[in-house]
């Protein structure tokens, strides 16, 4: 009689378990607090959105949602940290795609998991980055970098990173050196090593290096079209180079490999009633990070396209890596 409960008592656990992996009623969830992990430090970009998001929500579902910060390895120890946590809704993140792009893409390594695994939930901003020097250095455009005649010293958070893709790509085209001063756990630090003489040159949003701006001189905005926060810096567009404006940084909104279909529904409501929302469009303004929301397969399609390009760079790349064109 003990065993037949057991094997009853078994099977409703299984059948309750299978109810919400395949997509149980929205109003299950959230029973629990959710971690939110961000693979940069605190105070960064991705930092601050996740905040913000996390305030909303915590009115929005009833539950309080812990904002971890895990920086480290250009991205990647935060990426693989929500990529290997239990699919069970309660754990989230931006996963920062760039770094295991690079690493495939660009220096031909196997990379460290499937990015096509993770459950993309949703895209809520882009970020194009500025190049910018010290504002007491003689560069006044990027072009100037090529007549140093010596490596230009970059600050950025590591290997792989956007920062370091960027340069090396922009280093690579226009026939410069660099060097790198690496292990900044967020990009506003990077810009303050640039304002402090740590470093000559930086890559960042606006709201990356708005705290140290009378510091420093932006040459180049990474987008089509020029920027209306800074209106007078050139395009990498208009300058003719078209494959760096798709080096941008996104914020993708991800849940590990196999989450059910209910908690991922949930949230990805909550982001774009967010993107949606007057206020949350103006607070993102004008802390200077660029609104993008877009479902999972335009986010997709948008990284499929970021990896083509990430290849069509790998010559470059390499050759600045060697430090000749």
């Amino acid at each position: 009689m003990k065993a037949y409960r057991s094997i009853i008592s078994g099977l409703a656990v299984a059948g309750a378990a299978l109810a919400f992996a395949q997509g149980a009623s929205a109003a299950d969830y959230p029973k629990k607090p959710i971690t939110f992990i961000v693979p940069f430090g605190v105070g960064g970009s991705f930092d601050t959105i996740a905040r913000k998001l996390g305030q909303r929500w915590e009115k929005e579902l009833g539950q309080p949602v812990v904002v971890k910060s895990l920086p480290g390895s250009g991205g990647r120890r935060g990426s693989l940290q929500i990529y290997r946590a239990q699919p069970d809704g309660y754990t989230i993140g931006f996963a920062h795609f760039v770094p295991f792009l690079a690493d495939e893409k660009l220096m031909g390594k196997p990379p460290a998991l499937d990015l096509k695994k993770f459950e993309v939930i949703y895209k809520i901003a882009h970020g194009p980055n500025y190049i910018f020097v010290r504002k007491d250095l003689p560069f006044k455009s990027v072009k100037d970098l090529a007549k140093a005649n010596r490596p230009i010293k970059f600050a950025s958070t590591g290997v792989g990173a956007i920062t370091w893709t960027e340069a090396n790509a922009l280093a690579g085209i226009l026939d410069f050196k660099l060097a790198f001063v690496l292990g900044y756990s967020k990009l506003g630090d990077a810009a303050v090593a640039v304002a402090k003489g740590d470093a000559e040159a930086g890559l960042g949003t606006v709201s990356h290096f708005q705290g140290v701006k009378d510091d420093v001189r932006p040459l180049m905005f990474f987008g089509s079209e020029r920027d209306p926060n800074y209106p007078d810096v050139p395009s990498a567009g208009e300058l003719g180079l078209k494959r760096l404006t798709a080096l941008g940084s996104p914020r993708i909104i991800v849940a590990p490999p196999g989450t059910p279909k209910a908690p991922v529904m949930v949230i990805r409501e909550a982001i774009k009633k967010a993107a949606a929302d007057p206020e949350f469009k103006t607070w993102m303004q004008k802390s200077g990070f660029y609104l993008k929301a877009q479902d999972p397969e335009s986010t997709w399609v948008d990284l499929e396209e970021q990896g083509k390009v990430f290849a069509s760079l790998a010559e470059a790349v390499q050759a600045a890596q060697k430090g000749k064109k």
